[in-house]
């Protein structure tokens, strides 16, 4: 069992995508309410529709409350989990790593998006923080994982180059 020295669990934290869905659901719940308290008739149609936007919106919010990025710094090497899309933990073992550096970005990098992208040969995992963990492997592939405790993680990394 190798010891761990760096264990970071990141949460999703966008507030203002809970805050659109939020109106969403309230315009629609409002419209559902209209339908059976204001109107003389009631179209089902509408109620439906409104319905499956509270529904798909409530949807959306469990889906964005539950993502979250797991890092894990130890002896044998670096695991990483972007769940629930990866249900697995990505494992990078040390012997594979050619190059690594804790890294700062910028600080307009965070309007750029959430830094999540997928490329053949470049993965980025973030939720906009400024500061990560750069990893160069020896298969050419490069790797960014998203770290809020960067002094940590400069600590532990330190600390596991000297063993």
């Amino acid at each position: 069992m190798a010891k761990t020295k760096f264990k970071e669990e990141r949460k999703l934290r966008f507030n203002e995508f809970y805050a659109i869905f939020g109106l969403i659901i309230i315009g629609s719940l409002y419209r559902i309410f209209e339908q059976f308290v204001v109107l003389s008739a009631v179209n089902w149609a509408s109620v439906a529709i409104y319905s499956g936007i509270v529904l798909i919106s409530l949807g959306l919010i469990y889906l964005l409350s539950s993502v979250k990025l797991l890092t894990i710094v130890s002896k044998k090497g670096i695991k990483y989990q972007l769940f629930p899309f990866q249900y697995e933990r990505k494992k990078i073992k040390w012997e594979d790593v050619e190059e690594y550096k804790v890294v700062n970005m910028p600080g307009k990098a965070i309007w750029s998006g959430w830094n999540v992208n997928f490329h053949s040969d470049q993965h980025n995992f973030g939720f906009g923080e400024r500061s990560g963990l750069y990893i160069k492997l020896k298969t050419g592939e490069n790797v960014y994982l998203g770290i809020e405790r960067e002094e940590e993680l400069k600590e532990s990394i330190g600390k596991l180059a000297d063993s």
